[in-house]
């Protein structure tokens, strides 16, 4: 994970607790309309909110305190006498990424690396130590003499209830039960990456670390991974992976083929977050910046951030949505009629947008 602890490094505590239901409270709302994609402000004033999901009812839910202060978990009410209000829906925690499964059971990582499942009569379990079963399960291709390294950073459900998880540091994809057993779906192999990009000095190339930031289901049922790809850090070397969710120990290699784990879409740039669209099966990539992690890395230091970029992709049509609008991102996912939910500014103003698109 060379390079990149300060975008992905937790560094945060604070367990998850979901005892608390309070009143709704009211949202603030603004649109703006972009060359591709209407951009409403759902919410603002978030504290650095990177996970986001959709409950059973087509609201969108978001996990704060990722990169910063701890908030609560909050769901944004679309429908009913609520509409338009916010509801705490956990104490102020530090949240990395949630999830709602189709039985309505809400799982969670959090700030301590524990991942959390909370059934919908309010039981409470702390499912698995992920740092702790990564130190049981080295990423084989470590290059940074720390190969019990755990970042866990993107989280999803399968129809079955199972969790799946991608590990940043680890460079793996794991699937856990609701008893907690875990099993390694998929690792990911270093790649070769050319240094053409960089002043001189670096060799003209480097291997470089897969690092999955993100997983997400598509139409068909299979895991899709989205790696931010490490340094060197160039520009267009992303990949986006389709893999077996059954699969255990999975190579994901453009060097050794497995029929287990494919690449599905190539030439991205430091990917945060992907989501499905499940009726069109148009994929939604969300990215560091155009540049990339040493782009956004500037930002770090001077307060001033390049724009994100949200790529819709259908076959080889890519078309970018609120295009200059959105900043340092969070998460993404996609309601039942197409609605794509954003959230950004997880270093700044944290927002929850709704892009039309």
């Amino acid at each position: 994970m060379r390079g990149i602890r300060r975008i992905v490094a937790l560094g945060i505590a604070g367990a998850l607790m979901f005892s608390v239901t309070s009143g709704a409270t009211p949202a603030s709302a603004s649109a703006s309309a972009s060359g591709h994609g209407k951009v409403e402000v759902l919410l603002s004033g978030l504290s650095s909110p990177k996970g986001v999901t959709i409950d059973t009812d087509g609201s969108p839910i978001v996990g704060q305190g990722a990169f910063g202060p701890p908030g609560p978990v909050v769901k944004y009410v679309l429908r009913g006498r609520d509409r338009g209000n916010t509801i705490a829906i956990t104490d102020p925690v530090n949240v990395i990424d949630v999830a709602v499964a189709p039985d309505d059971t809400a799982w969670a990582i959090g700030g301590d690396r524990i991942l959390y499942r909370a059934t919908p009569d309010g039981i409470i379990e702390a499912v698995l130590d992920i740092a702790a079963y990564q130190e049981g399960d080295p990423d084989p291709v470590d290059q940074d003499d720390f190969a019990e390294e755990s970042n866990p950073y993107g989280l999803t459900t399968l129809p079955s209830g199972d969790a799946l998880l991608t590990d940043a540091a680890n460079n793996d994809l794991l699937r856990v039960t609701p008893d907690g057993d875990t099993t390694t779906v998929a690792r990911f192999d270093l790649e070769t990456i050319s240094t053409d990009h960089l002043p001189p000095g670096p060799p003209p190339t480097l291997t470089a670390e897969a690092v999955p930031t993100t997983v997400a289901i598509g139409p068909d049922g299979w895991a899709y991974v989205g790696e931010l790809k490490g340094y060197p850090f160039r520009p267009g070397t992303s990949h986006v992976w389709r893999i077996d969710p059954d699969a255990e120990g999975a190579f994901c290699s453009i060097r050794t083929p497995d029929p287990r784990c494919s690449v599905y879409a190539e030439g991205l740039t430091a990917i945060q977050d992907i989501a499905f669209n499940q009726h069109n099966s148009r994929l939604y990539v969300y990215e560091l910046a155009a540049e990339g992690v040493l782009a956004f890395e500037e930002g770090l230091d001077t307060g001033v951030f390049p724009a994100a970029v949200l790529l819709k992709i259908k076959k080889h049509k890519r078309t970018e949505l609120a295009a200059g609008e959105l900043s340092q991102p969070g998460g993404i996912a996609v309601a039942h009629d197409g609605t794509v939910f954003a959230t950004d500014g997880v270093f700044t103003e944290g927002r929850l947008l709704r892009i039309r698109g």
